[in-house]
């Protein structure tokens, strides 16, 4: 016989202080675009994962595809601005500086919450340059960012005026800009995700892509003979109240070619992550990933 169920309030659960931190998470959900509309696609990344090992065999350093993603992300945009898009009042805002923002879980007072970082314009950058740039960002020893203490300050207002505060940003795309770039990359990527694995992430940009997990396909070579492939699960969010179907889809066609091909995990980027390296007395004296 089934027992009855424990309604005892004292059983079942914990309880914890609401992290002030947390609310920088609420700040970005309060101001998500209201009419976004999402997509999930699988890129082969078979060609650029190769080259990502080619360049870590050579530089005995770890080579991210997250700094490859918002490469391929900004140069995309670049060339397709319509994604940098905003609605401010009774106009639209074009911005030209791709600034790509991206969360980076970190433990902060016991804590797991996500460090926002923005890759100021990304687009001008070199693969090399955003790969070091995020390296020195997980590790704090990047250049201080002006939005990271606004930020932390909004997050300590009451709940009333924070949500006030994230009312009047949405409706300022200069604001969002200042403090979430024109762009945003997610990387829901972690050991033992490897299974097909998407999320739909909010968007206080206009645009904003999430990295899934890394999975086997089979598909066909040139020959028509079955053959192993690496696909990468990638979602997306768009703001539909300024971008279009067929200009979303030019902008993404463009994306997916770069992602695919990775051409800039060449041997200049090879050269320049060697030059960085020399001049970082941090990465002179840490341990190269084994061969």
């Amino acid at each position: 016989m089934t027992p009855p169920p424990n309604y005892d309030s004292k059983v079942g659960y914990t309880e914890s202080p609401w992290p002030p931190l947390r609310n920088a998470v609420l700040a970005v959900l309060e101001q998500s675009r209201p009419h976004a509309c999402w997509a999930m696609l699988e890129i082969d990344v078979t060609e650029t994962l190769a080259r990502i090992q080619r360049c870590q065999d050579e530089l005995r350093l770890a080579v991210s595809l997250h700094a490859v993603v918002i490469h391929a992300l900004a140069q995309a945009a670049a060339a397709h601005p319509v994604v940098m898009t905003y609605r401010h009042g009774r106009r639209l805002v074009r911005f030209t500086e791709a600034d790509v923002c991206t969360a980076m879980d970190r433990r902060i007072h016991g804590h797991r919450v996500p460090g926002v970082y923005c890759v100021r314009g990304a687009h001008r950058k070199s693969l090399a340059q955003i790969s070091w740039e995020l390296r020195a960002a997980i590790n704090l020893k990047g250049p201080p960012d002006p939005a990271i203490p606004l930020r932390r300050r909004v997050a300590g207002f009451p709940d009333f005026l924070r949500r006030g505060f994230n009312a009047l940003v949405r409706r300022n795309p200069h604001w969002v800009r200042r403090l979430y770039g024109t762009l945003a990359v997610t990387n829901l990527q972690s050991p033992g995700l490897n299974f097909p694995f998407w999320g739909l992430p909010p968007t206080v940009c206009t645009l904003t892509a999430s990295m899934g997990s890394l999975v086997k396909r089979v598909g066909l070579d040139e020959a028509g003979r079955a053959v192993p492939r690496r696909v990468l699960c990638l979602a997306g969010a768009a703001d539909h109240a300024v971008v279009d179907g067929m200009a979303l889809s030019q902008f993404t066609t463009d994306f997916v070619r770069r992602m695919e091909q990775g051409a800039a995990l060449d041997d200049h980027f090879i050269r320049e992550i060697r030059e960085l390296a020399a001049s970082d007395p941090v990465t002179r004296g840490a341990r190269p990933i084994p061969r």
